[in-house]
């Protein structure tokens, strides 16, 4: 009786050790599986734009400098019932759906004429940034975006948009001056679109979501370790009724759109 207890338990023992050593096994295994956390310093994001709100949190910099000044700049995508906003001959819409929507067709960025005050139908100089984060940039970077303008067909008058493409090459700071001219430090033109500012229907900015994609080069140096690009709406002599300024010609804006924003660090 005392044997057949002993080697009950010496099999049990053995039984437990076994269970043991195939535990550890298969723990040393998993741990084996697993690939050792690498730190990603590379530089690239795509931004789809589905909350503007978030921007400013991701290092994003607004700067509204036209003049006079309105109540909006860059702001969460316009595509809202027209009545709502008190044009009556622009379609049952002002603005246009997302390139990408994700949870709502107001799924980009965009800036409209409301960035300058229009009171006396004397229009002025829209000058409106949207500023990246700060990045290394180096030659061979890629910037690509889809933009449009509003599909003026049904507008009483004719509309021009234009958007610039810039970039600060100096430093990371965010300095556009002060004034509706001024370009403080993003003196470098990436792109211009329509910058002889052709009526949109006759080919000025494109009304349907079109590619655009910038390779950066003249960098000083090849590279440097601080700077940003930045989107600017400009638009001189400009308003709801158009402007009256030095050029002589009036211009009426509408709205553009920027979707599925992405920045390349090769």
């Amino acid at each position: 009786m005392k044997k057949s207890k002993l080697l009950f338990l010496v099999s049990f023992g053995i039984f437990i050790t076994m269970g043991i050593i195939i535990s550890c096994t298969k723990d040393e295994l998993k741990k084996s599986e697993v690939p050792p956390v690498v730190a990603n310093n590379n530089p690239s994001f795509t931004e789809e734009f589905d909350t503007v709100g978030n921007l400013v949190a991701k290092g994003w910099v607004f700067k509204n400098n036209s003049t006079p000044l309105g109540q909006t700049g860059w702001r969460q995508g316009r595509y809202e019932a027209a009545n709502q906003v008190k044009f009556t001959t622009v379609g049952p819409y002002l603005g246009f759906p997302a390139y990408s929507a994700h949870n709502t067709p107001n799924d980009f960025v965009s800036c409209d004429v409301s960035c300058l005050t229009d009171m006396d139908g004397n229009g002025g100089n829209i000058s409106a940034w949207l500023i990246s984060p700060e990045l290394p940039l180096r030659n061979g970077d890629k910037i690509i975006f889809y933009s449009r303008a509003t599909n003026d067909a049904l507008y009483y008058d004719a509309a021009t948009d234009r958007m610039q493409v810039r970039a600060n090459f100096t430093d990371g700071k965010p300095d556009v001056g002060k004034t509706s001219l001024s370009v403080g430090s993003f003196t470098t033109i990436l792109l211009d679109i329509n910058a002889n500012r052709v009526y949109n229907y006759q080919g000025g900015y494109p009304s349907i979501w079109t590619k655009y994609t910038i390779t950066l080069s003249g960098i000083p140096g090849d590279s440097i370790p601080k700077g940003r690009f930045a989107f600017r709406y400009f638009n001189e002599d400009a308003g709801l009724q158009g402007g009256s300024g030095a050029s002589g010609t009036y211009y009426n804006p509408t709205v553009v759109g920027i979707d599925s924003l992405a920045f390349i660090h090769p």
